[in-house]
């Protein structure tokens, strides 16, 4: 019932593209139609939720609602047919491709079976159990704080029935997270999907739809589709000089360096301390931060909205896809907050630098408009601290490095192609200057972030770098592809600067794809203590647990006291006294009984990650009902 439920949200955002878009292939429209389907699946959803709580009978309901509404509108036009007529249209091409292939085509299919095949093989190490079954496991070293935490946020809408959301870590505050993926998840798992099958179904369908939108990006704005391959390949597999690295990790007593490919011992993109902070797109954005397999998608497709207006002649077209534009912006606050941000600033700027195209500004307020709800349910009731996020800081990440040279080695060759490929001039030069002035705004995401501190993590600012990446690496194919085509000795050039380019991230990507990496999150026996605490607790129930970010309640839904104290520092989140108010509880202090009941708790758990925190006082609980136990855990009644 989950697939059919997510085909049915994806249909109906594929069929929502024929009423902005008038020239898209059927691919291109699926790849649009699954992130715009899911934005507005969780969006009817939410509301749904919120008014009778997420059930079957509500996500297919609001399935329903997605699907059959574009649907209806279309008809309405007499455009109905059109979707049949895309179909057999692309049936035909491909029969016709497959008979009489070309280099080109070739090219292409390869390009989408190895994307396909790469986004399937990471995104199932996003979460993963045991083999005899139960626990949660990662695959990538960097979901290991980021899955609990969006696993807390899907299971507190489903079996907490957290409307208006609070934050799952810190309860009666709002939760400011961009949640929207997390609820979609929480949907299809009320749809009778596992917890694990439906992370899976949603992230690859969102991982191929974005392989997808970047291919299509890079062939609007360059006409060339060698470049429109590369590009989503310099992004997927992104990173610096870190593969350097390799010569002084081979232990040549070890088995050299076959043998530490084969177990790869730590990333080449990204080190906990520096020197390299960049990381690979993949293993420490799109997997970690779910939201981004939103965000960038739904990015991709109001920048390819831009494009194809600012270079329309037909006026009245233009003017649709910027209003187009502005309300697929509009549904992007709960989906990714940075992403909204960002194409509201650059949006504005492409107004300034192409006053010709109109219809920005009524594109821009339609925008404002959808999102003023959804930026108002996320600040109303937070507990934010607004002046932890900006400050000066200049070279981003960088610690006690020269600027130049942190640079040098977390982007490598990447920024040097990039000046020579706007910098390449003559008479065609590599970027045509219709694409430079479109891009000049995505320069100022790389220049702010590394001059302001934006987030209270430094590192948090590549959130807004993270756009000026995908567009620059659509100009360094653009560079790649005129060499390729410039001779036998520039083609080696070529190769050689792509391998260069791609490698480190390469490697990580293996390291992580290749099943390198097991980490334990909860335990087997944890996940059933999780489902014995689900069923001695009423959904709204406040949890006292050792604050960490792997505690077992994030998979109950259960309302947290406090949770993992980075994640309280690095959202910029006000706990007040939470964090003094659990150790006095859990050693006994005098104080106990007061802070309990100050603070509303109704149960604790003692499990072995509250046993080994300091100072924790076995006699502490004592005389307290025990209402459920299972192996080390014990779940207690406060009040």
């Amino acid at each position: 019932m989950s697939a059919l439920l997510l085909a049915a949200a994806i249909l109906g955002g594929t069929a929502a593209t024929y009423l902005f878009d008038d020239d898209a292939g059927l691919p291109a429209r699926l790849a649009m139609g699954a992130p715009l389907g899911l934005v507005a699946w969780g969006l009817v959803g939410y509301l749904a939720g919120w008014a009778f709580g997420l059930s079957i009978l509500t996500v297919t309901v609001s399935g329903a609602v997605v699907a059959i509404v574009p649907l209806l509108a279309l008809h309405r036009r007499g455009r109905l047919a059109a979707i049949a007529e895309d179909a057999r249209r692309t049936s035909d091409d491909a029969a016709t491709a497959m008979r009489h292939p070309g280099r080109a085509t070739v090219a292409t299919a390869v390009f989408f079976v190895f994307t396909g095949f790469l986004v399937f093989q990471l995104l199932e190490r996003a979460m993963f159990e045991a083999p005899d079954g139960g626990g949660v496991f990662t695959g990538v070293d960097h979901n290991l704080g980021d899955l609990p935490f969006h696993l807390g946020i899907a299971t507190s809408f489903l079996y907490g029935h957290n409307f208006p959301p609070e934050h799952p870590e810190l309860a009666g505050t709002r939760l400011t997270y961009p949640f929207l993926v997390d609820l979609v998840l929480a949907m299809l798992m009320a749809a009778g999907a596992s917890v694990r099958r439906a992370i899976l179904l949603e992230n690859v369908v969102l991982g191929w739809a974005l392989a997808g939108l970047l291919y299509r990006f890079a062939l609007r704005v360059t006409r060339d589709g060698l470049a429109a391959i590369l590009a989503p390949l310099l992004v997927l597999a992104s990173g610096g000089l870190g593969f350097t690295r390799l010569v002084r990790d081979v232990d040549p007593d070890a088995g050299g360096l076959l043998a530490l490919l084969a177990h790869p011992t730590h990333d080449y993109t990204i080190l906990a301390q520096g020197p390299l902070r960049w990381g690979n797109l993949v293993i420490t954005m799109l997997i970690p931060q779910r939201s981004m397999m939103l965000g960038i998608p739904m990015f991709l497709i109001v920048a390819t909205l831009w494009w194809t207006a600012v270079t329309d002649e037909d006026r009245t077209r233009a003017r649709r896809r910027l209003l187009a534009s502005g309300v697929i912006t509009g549904l992007m606050p709960l989906a990714h907050a940075h992403a909204f941000t960002v194409a509201l600033a650059v949006g504005f700027a492409l107004a300034l630098l192409f006053p010709d195209a109109r219809g920005w500004l009524r594109g821009l307020a339609v925008a404002a408009v959808l999102a003023a709800p959804q930026v108002l349910l996320l600040a109303t009731g937070s507990s934010m601290q607004s002046g932890r996020f900006v400050g000066w800081q200049v070279g981003w990440d960088r610690g006690e490095q020269n600027v130049i040279a942190f640079w040098w080695g977390n982007l490598g060759f990447f920024i040097p192609a990039l000046i020579a490929a706007l910098v390449w001039r003559g008479r065609h030069p590599v970027v045509p200057r219709t694409v430079a002035r479109f891009y000049a705004p995505f320069a100022a995401c790389f220049i702010v972030p590394n001059l302001l501190r934006l987030s209270p993590w430094i590192w948090d600012n590549i959130k807004f770098m993270v756009w000026w990446h995908l567009a620059s690496a659509v100009l360094v194919a653009l560079l790649l592809a005129r060499l390729w085509r410039s001779g036998p000795g520039a083609r080696v050039a070529a190769a050689a600067l792509f391998v260069l380019l791609t490698l480190s991230g390469a490697l990580d990507l293996w390291r992580a794809g290749a099943n390198k990496i097991v980490l334990p999150i909860v335990p087997p026996e944890g996940t059933l203590f999780a489902d014995d605490v689900r069923a001695a607790t009423p959904p709204r129930a406040i949890v006292l647990h050792a604050p960490t970010y792997n505690s077992e309640v994030y998979l109950t839904g259960r309302r947290t006291l406090i949770g993992y104290l980075g994640h309280m520092w690095s959202q910029g989140l006000d706990a007040g006294t939470r964090e003094q108010d659990l150790r006095t509880i859990y050693t006994g202090g005098p104080a106990a009984r007061a802070v309990l009941d100050r603070d509303g708790v109704d149960f604790i758990v003692v499990g072995p990650l509250e046993t080994a925190m300091e100072d924790f006082d076995p006699a502490a609980l004592e005389g307290l009902p025990l209402v459920a136990e299972r192996g080390p855990y014990r779940l207690y009644r406060a009040r």
